[in-house]
C-alpha cells in the first residue's frame, strides 16, 4: 500500500467520522486541504480552534491534521468513544417464510447421529438477533489486530452467519429493545475469542517460528560457550580445577535458563476480545417445535428457519455453544451435542 493510499483511506475516514459526528465536511483531494463544520461539543474532543477549521495532510496553524505522524488516531478515538453511539436497535421487514414439508427439509439440512427427530409445530414469531462487533487483538513481540462480528439469536444463543443488518434495505430504527445485552454477551464474548485464534493463525504461525529460531540461537550460542569450558590437549598440559570446570559449565546453563526463559516471557501472547459496537435486529422467523427421542428419555427441542439466509440455523451445542448440523444427544437429557463434542463425551472415562 502506497503513502497516497494510506493518506486517501484517512482523508476518507476523517470525512466520514465527522459526518457521522454531525458535522458538515467539503474535502476533495489530500493534496488540498479542507474545511469542517462540527457541532460545539466536538471542538475540545478534537482539540480544534473553532466549531470551523479547516483540514489538511500537513501540519498547520488553526488545522486539524489527518495524518499518521500526529495524534490524529488518539483525537479520533476519544472521539468515537464520545460522540458514536455504541448501540442500535433496528428492525427488518417480514419476509417468505418456509412452507411444505417442514419434516422432509429438516432432514435434509440435519444428521441425527443418535436419536429420532420429529417436527411437531411450527409458527412465524419475532426473534431479535444480536450482531456484536468486537476489537481483536494479540500482543506479543508483535501485535496483530482486527475486528470480528458475531451474530447470536438471542433466544437460542447459537451462533447465525447473517449478512450486515444495517447493510440491508428494508433495515428501520425501532426504539425498544426486548432483550437485554448480558443475556448474549458471554456467548458472543466465547465465540469471538474461538474465532480469533482462527483469524489470527498465520501470525501465531509466525510467532511461534520466530520464538523457535532465537531458542536456536540461543542454545548454539551457550553450547559454543559449554563447548570452552571443556579440558583441551592443545592447551597448557596443567590440568583445570575440575571444580572450576563444572562451575563454570552449571554458570553457563543457568545463564541460558534465564534467557530461555526471557524469551518466553518476551514471546507470550496476550489476547484481547473488547466490544465496541451491538447491533439489535428484530425479524420474524419460522419457529419449528421438535420432539427429540433418545432411547427411553423424550424431549422438546426448538429450531429457527431464518428468511435471511432461507435456511435452518444450526442447532447449538449444549457443551461448547456452537452451532451445529450433525447432532448428538445425550442419553438421560437429551441434550444436543457437536459430533466433536459428542465424539470427546463418548471416549471419556467412565466414573
Amino acid at each position: 500500500m502506497t503513502q497516497a493510499t494510506i493518506q486517501e483511506e484517512l482523508r476518507d475516514f476523517a470525512v466520514e467520522l465527522l459526518e457521522q459526528c454531525g458535522g458538515l465536511v467539503e474535502w476533495s483531494s489530500p493534496d488540498q486541504d479542507g474545511t469542517a463544520v462540527v457541532p460545539s461539543r466536538l471542538v475540545p474532543l478534537l482539540h480544534a480552534p473553532g466549531e470551523e477549521f479547516s483540514l489538511s495532510c500537513r501540519p498547520q496553524a488553526q488545522a486539524l491534521c489527518v495524518s499518521l505522524a500526529t495524534d490524529f488516531l488518539e483525537v479520533s478515538g476519544a472521539l468515537l468513544e464520545a460522540a458514536v453511539p455504541r448501540f442500535g436497535s433496528f428492525h427488518l421487514s417480514d419476509r417468505y417464510l418456509k412452507g411444505g414439508d417442514l419434516q422432509q427439509a429438516l432432514d435434509r439440512a440435519f444428521t441425527w447421529l443418535n436419536a429420532r427427530v420429529r417436527v411437531r409445530g411450527s409458527q412465524p414469531a419475532p426473534i431479535e438477533y444480536h450482531t456484536w462487533w468486537f476489537h481483536a487483538a494479540l500482543r506479543s513481540d508483535d501485535c496483530w489486530e482486527t475486528r470480528l462480528a458475531v451474530t447470536l439469536n438471542s433466544e437460542s444463543l447459537g451462533p447465525v452467519e447473517l449478512p450486515d443488518p444495517l447493510g440491508l434495505p428494508d433495515v428501520e430504527p425501532c426504539s425498544a429493545a426486548d432483550v437485554p445485552a448480558s443475556a448474549t454477551y458471554p456467548a458472543a464474548s466465547r465465540r469471538a475469542q474461538q474465532r480469533l485464534r482462527d483469524a489470527a493463525a498465520g501470525f501465531i504461525s509466525r510467532m511461534d517460528a520466530r520464538l523457535e529460531r532465537d531458542r536456536r540461537r540461543l542454545r548454539d550460542y551457550y553450547n559454543a560457550l559449554l563447548k570452552e569450558t571443556q579440558p583441551s590437549r592443545k592447551r597448557a598440559a596443567e590440568p583445570l580445577d575440575p571444580e572450576a570446570v563444572a562451575a563454570r559449565r552449571q554458570a553457563v546453563q543457568l545463564e541460558l535458563r534465564r534467557k530461555l526463559a526471557e524469551l518466553d516471557e518476551r514471546y507470550a501472547m496476550e489476547a484481547i476480545a473488547r466490544p465496541i459496537v451491538l447491533i439489535r435486529t428484530s425479524a420474524t422467523v419460522l419457529v419449528v417445535e421438535l420432539l427429540v427421542e433418545r432411547k427411553r428419555a423424550r424431549r422438546k427441542h426448538v429450531l429457527y428457519w431464518n428468511p435471511l439466509v432461507k435456511q435452518f440455523e444450526p442447532l447449538p451445542c449444549g457443551n461448547c455453544g456452537n452451532g451445529a448440523f450433525a447432532v448428538a444427544f445425550t442419553n438421560d437429557d437429551v441434550a444436543p451435542l457437536c459430533a466433536k463434542c459428542a465424539a470427546a463425551s463418548s471416549s471419556a472415562p467412565k466414573s
